[in-house]
């Protein structure tokens, strides 16, 4: 099992190694509306743990050329943990 600890909400979730950071949706206080990559609500700054995270895919980076900038910043909507522990903060 990964591990997200979620800094803003002093929370850790488990979740299945190879998910989608959108099950932690109901879980934290990240809001997760769209859950497509394409409205930006769900982006997080990555703390640590980034190596843990797949590389964005075609929908993140689109997503992430239109609310990002800095490249530390992901959608959890539409990205993957590996395995291990991400920190992340909104």
């Amino acid at each position: 099992m990964a591990e997200v600890e979620i800094k803003n909400d002093s929370k850790t979730v488990k979740v299945a190694d190879g998910s989608l950071l959108a099950e932690l949706d109901g879980k934290c206080s990240i809001l997760f509306a769209c859950k497509a990559g394409s409205c930006g609500s769900c982006k997080v700054k990555v703390v640590s743990g980034m190596e843990n995270l797949e590389a964005p895919n075609d929908i993140e980076q689109a997503g992430l050329a239109t609310f990002g900038g800095d490249p530390t910043e992901r959608l959890p909507c539409v990205c993957k943990i590996k395995k291990g522990k991400v920190v992340v903060e909104y």
